[in-house]
């Protein structure tokens, strides 16, 4: 059967730190609309309902996220989830954490299940800026689940799951950038991911922002750290754009060197191609392959969407989204040139749409390039 679906859940709408960029910080559970529409009461997904998410996108997707806007692994039947999920053969089966939920049998599950990337959110290569940003964690549980992982790995000799280091940018951590990549191949990392920190609803990020700092000194600071991560054969999952157009050597051979550089890097890939041949047919590459579920059952088009959902888990199911009205009204615009709802406004920017009950959102702030989130 065809793989042609990019699936990504959230497992709950909660968190177990706060961290000072986060919307966490500022609430203990997010709310995703329909707010009057819940699965449960302690903001976790059913598992129930999840077996019949799974069962029914999991075998036709090439990739599956387990969580996009909280904490997976606190779910109290995470190991549960992942034997489900380790049925499908997804081929990329993967999820972002915080990592410190970590124990020896659940690390055990991913290598069993077959889960290919943990990327685990460490915004600091020190005890002191790791724990002033990501609150209340402490860095000697961080490098003891970081040691339970390679462990576990070793000892049932296992490749995947492989390690990606999520680095949010920003001012209290912009001196740590340089040290990432060495920290990274410390810990068995084959892969980091780096994005500026952006203006976050529910909380004040003003203090951290980067956008007033000279780009030049940013840029060059971006592309030393880049360098020195693919010198030590770590690729970037996702990374900032550091070369401005008009910086950029003309010359065949420099060109040539850019090439190669930036495949070795992991920055060019064929999966980015067939994205952006998808998106000049049809206006954007996500409706009718990403499908965005929330732990009420909502069902989005994609992680920027912010209107009514396109239908609901367990009620309806992929045959009947696909074939829906809502679905079709996105599509139509999208082709026709006049795109409805979010898609109107939409330039894939990296602004959290997740709303907190009660309140409005905020004006989406322009940030800088990154390639596509995997």
């Amino acid at each position: 059967m065809p793989r042609p679906l990019n699936v990504i859940l959230d497992l709950t709408s909660r968190c177990n730190l706060k961290c000072v960029m986060c919307y966490f910080a500022a609430t203990d559970r997010l709310a995703f609309a329909p707010f009057d529409r819940q699965l449960s009461d302690d903001g976790n997904l059913p598992f129930d309902v999840f077996e019949r998410i799974a069962a029914d996108l999991f075998p036709r997707a090439w990739r599956v996220a387990l969580a996009c806007a909280a904490e997976p692994m606190i779910h109290p039947r995470f190991r549960d989830i992942l034997a489900v999920a380790g049925r499908y053969g997804v081929p990329d089966l993967w999820f972002p954490t915080n990592l410190l939920a970590l124990t020896p049998p659940t690390a055990a599950a991913l290598v069993e299940n077959r889960v290919t990337t943990v990327a685990a959110s460490i915004d600091g290569m020190t005890k002191e800026t790791y724990e002033k940003i990501r609150v209340p964690a402490k860095w000697e549980r961080l490098l003891a689940c970081l040691d339970v992982l390679n462990a576990v790995r070793r000892e049932k000799r296992s490749k995947t799951p492989r390690l990606r280091i999520i680095f949010t940018w920003m001012r209290s951590n912009r001196q740590d950038l340089a040290a990432l990549p060495e920290f990274a191949a410390r810990h068995g990392a084959s892969e980091i991911d780096v994005r500026f920190v952006s203006p976050t609803e529910g909380v004040d990020v003003t203090p951290e922002l980067l956008s007033g700092e000279d780009p030049n000194a940013l840029n060059a600071e971006l592309a030393a750290a880049a360098n020195e991560a693919v010198r030590r054969g770590i690729r970037l999952a996702s990374y900032p754009e550091f070369e401005p157009p008009e910086r950029r050597s003309r010359g065949l051979v420099a060109r040539a060197r850019r090439r190669l550089w930036r495949l070795r890097a992991g920055m060019d890939r064929y999966e980015y191609l067939r994205y952006g041949w998808h998106q000049s047919l049809f206006g954007c590459a996500y409706p009718d392959r990403n499908y965005v579920i929330r732990p009420n059952g909502a069902v989005h088009p994609c992680i920027y969407w912010d209107q009514e959902p396109i239908g609901f888990y367990p009620a309806d199911g992929l045959d009947r989204i696909a074939a829906g009205a809502p679905l079709k009204r996105i599509r139509d615009g999208l082709r026709s040139g006049k795109p409805v709802g979010t898609c109107a406004t939409c330039g894939e920017r990296r602004t959290a749409l997740y709303r907190l009950r009660g309140s409005e959102a905020p004006d989406a702030a322009p940030r800088l390039p990154t390639y596509p989130d995997r």
